[in-house]
């Protein structure tokens, strides 16, 4: 566990998570149009039916996430007794988080047909932040 790049990238991707995350939510609560890199649509996909789930906003769901995920690698580093039972919690939340993102990424090709840019790098740090929790195994 005392491998510094590992946790440097997880703390690292996990702050990305939740600065993206945290513009989204800002951005939607502050009624400010997405200015789209893709030349799309985001508020199209922000702003859509698919942009909750259980009356909750998906942007406030990755700001949880990513907060719970950096909180949970500072605990490790701070109290190596958490490793066993956080290793576990953190795999699976990865894992189940990594199947969401590729949920909401097919909505966005197939259902809304139009990219929210903001809404792929947190698809991609998903990604990112499951192939490093894979590495907790290990």
């Amino acid at each position: 566990m005392s491998d510094p790049t590992f946790i440097t990238t997880f703390i690292a991707l996990a702050i990305g998570g939740i600065v993206n995350a945290g513009y989204l939510l800002y951005k939607h609560y502050q009624r400010k149009h997405l200015v789209c890199p893709l030349n799309h649509d985001c508020s199209k996909v922000t702003e859509s039916k698919w942009g909750k789930i259980f009356f909750i906003r998906n942007e406030f769901l990755g700001l949880i996430f990513f907060t719970f995920l950096f909180f949970s690698m500072l605990a490790l580093i701070f109290n190596e007794n958490l490793f066993f039972i956080l290793r576990i919690i953190i795999l699976l939340s990865t894992g189940f988080s990594l199947l969401f993102s590729i949920f909401l990424v097919l909505l966005q090709k197939y259902v809304i047909k139009n990219y929210c840019f903001y809404c792929l790098i947190s698809a991609i740090i998903t990604f990112l932040i499951f192939l490093n929790s894979v590495y907790l195994f290990y």
